[in-house]
């Protein structure tokens, strides 16, 4: 039988703090903007869209090589969670409008973000992959 391979005690610990700072730091960014944006008054707008490119570039940029395809995945899919809560919170939904103009009105609000976050993880997982020297060896030939 094969050697099993074992890790040091402290490597599963490491990887969990790195996984959820991947995770906590971009989610508490998205919030902060919608917050901000919300607390304006006018709903979802400019601050949410920088805030939500700026949480996916630092997702994209935490995220360890293996999981890269989380970093293009997960960003409409938290955007479309943190503008339906802060919405709810700032009582959109009972404004006395019906539920189609109301989604409607949603979709307008999160789009451009959706967009910016996707383009730019993908700027940045690009730039990750073709950045040169990565992972090689130096040939001292």
């Amino acid at each position: 039988m094969g050697r099993r391979r074992t890790e040091t005690p402290g490597r599963p610990r490491q990887r969990a703090r790195r996984a959820g700072a991947a995770s906590a730091a971009p989610a508490a960014l998205l919030v902060a903007g919608a917050g901000v944006d919300e607390a304006a008054g006018a709903g979802l707008g400019l601050i949410f869209v920088l805030t939500a490119a700026a949480a996916a570039a630092l997702a994209a940029a935490l995220c360890p090589r293996g999981r890269t395809w989380w970093a293009l995945a997960a960003p409409p899919l938290a955007i479309a969670v943190v503008a339906v809560g802060a919405q709810l919170a700032a009582g959109a939904g009972r404004s006395g409008g019906s539920t189609v103009m109301a989604v409607v009105h949603w979709a307008l609000d999160t789009f451009p973000a959706m967009a910016a976050a996707e383009v730019t993880a993908a700027v940045v997982l690009a730039g990750r992959a073709l950045r040169p020297g990565r992972g090689r060896r130096a040939c001292h030939a």
